[in-house]
C-alpha cells in the first residue's frame, strides 16, 4: 500500500477557514449597515442577467452599480427587464459597499418613475 506524507510538497492542501469567515461570506457582508439613498438616471439594465444589476448615473456625474436581489425576489416585487429603461429616473434606498473606491449599492427598495419595488421589506421594517 502506498504511503502519502501528511506534510511536504506532495501533501494535499486545502484552505482552512474559520467559522466566522464562512458565516461572513454572505452577500451582505461587504455592505455598510446603515441605509443610504441615491437619485440617478438609468444608463444600463441587467435585471434578468446572471448578475442582476442596474447601472445608473447620479446628478454629480458618477456612475453607480445597483445590485438587485435574486431572481425570485425581483419577480415577487414585480421587477423585470421592462421595469427600467435607459433614461428613467430612479431612487435607490440601500446599503453602500464599504470597499474604498467602489460606487456600488445593494438595493433594498427602488422607485423607478412612479413605481416602487421593495426587494427586502424586512430590512425596511428594521430601519
Amino acid at each position: 500500500m502506498p504511503h502519502f506524507p501528511l506534510s511536504g510538497q506532495i501533501a494535499l492542501r486545502f484552505p482552512v477557514y474559520a467559522r466566522d469567515d464562512i458565516l461572513a461570506q454572505d452577500s451582505w457582508a461587504e455592505f455598510e449597515a446603515e441605509m443610504t439613498s441615491l437619485e440617478a438616471t438609468v444608463i444600463d439594465n441587467n435585471i434578468t442577467g446572471s448578475d442582476r444589476t442596474l447601472q445608473v448615473r447620479a446628478a454629480d456625474g458618477y456612475n453607480w452599480t445597483i445590485e438587485l436581489a435574486d431572481r425570485a425576489r425581483n419577480e415577487q416585487a414585480g421587477l423585470n427587464n421592462g421595469s427600467a429603461s435607459t433614461g428613467d429616473r430612479i431612487t435607490v434606498v440601500g446599503m453602500r459597499t464599504h470597499h474604498f473606491g467602489e460606487s456600488r449599492i445593494k438595493a433594498v427598495q427602488l422607485t423607478i418613475g412612479d413605481q416602487s419595488y421593495t426587494l427586502y421589506p424586512e430590512l425596511l421594517e428594521n430601519a
